[in-house]
């Protein structure tokens, strides 16, 4: 294990990821379970907010980034199109992260709660 260096903000090691998202909310007869492998780059890696905000393909989210601190990364964020915002944090060492958001968010004029939980873990170097 490899003590966080101080004044380095989180940051986790580049290489091929696994992420596992369970994602909770009213809107859901249960909870969703989402896995994918993401291969995170060494300017990536530096910056969580160019892989954590994923949440939409689309890229109609934008992310607002909050505090970093050697372990944490805390962030806002805002889907205009999807009529939710929210917020998220992370905890990261270099070879795993939990983190998690909450939006919140309307769908034809109800309101509604998104809880997401993410977990991920580094497999290895990318391949390819």
């Amino acid at each position: 294990y490899l003590a966080p260096q101080p004044g380095i903000a989180a940051q986790i090691e580049p290489g091929e990821w696994e992420f596992t998202s369970v994602s909770t909310s009213g809107l859901f007869p249960k909870p969703q379970t989402v896995s994918f492998k993401r291969c995170i780059k060494q300017e990536e890696a530096a910056n969580p907010d160019r892989w954590m905000s994923q949440p939409d393909p689309q890229g109609n989210c934008k992310l607002t980034p909050g505090q970093k601190t050697p372990d944490t990364y805390t962030w806002s964020m805002e889907c205009p199109s999807a009529n939710m915002r929210g917020t998220g944090s992370a905890r990261m060492s270099r070879a795993a992260m939990e983190g998690e958001t909450h939006m919140t968010g309307e769908v034809q004029g109800k309101k509604f709660e998104l809880r997401t939980k993410v977990s991920g873990r580094r497999l290895g170097p990318c391949k390819g």
